[in-house]
């Protein structure tokens, strides 16, 4: 098997509809929704089929917690 180009195998995916994504939500117990907040989350990774070792390539959070406490703290 040669390689692919992954511009061709996107392609391919896209063409099959191939969802190549992942999702999740979590509803918490009834008692303790006494605020709200948002959250989301992305990784990259690199899968060898043939190894079966995985690698984070990058990830990205973003939480929303409201109105902010400490402006300074946000910034880092």
């Amino acid at each position: 098997m040669g390689s692919v180009k992954w511009s061709t195998l996107i392609l391919q995916a896209q063409s099959q509809a191939v969802n190549l994504s992942a999702s999740s939500c979590y509803v918490p117990h009834f008692s303790s929704m006494q605020y709200l907040n948002y959250g989301a989350a992305v990784s990259e990774v690199e899968v060898n089929l043939l190894t079966r070792e995985t690698t984070i390539l990058q990830s990205d959070i973003l939480y929303d917690c409201g109105q902010s406490l400490n402006p300074a703290v946000d910034l880092g």
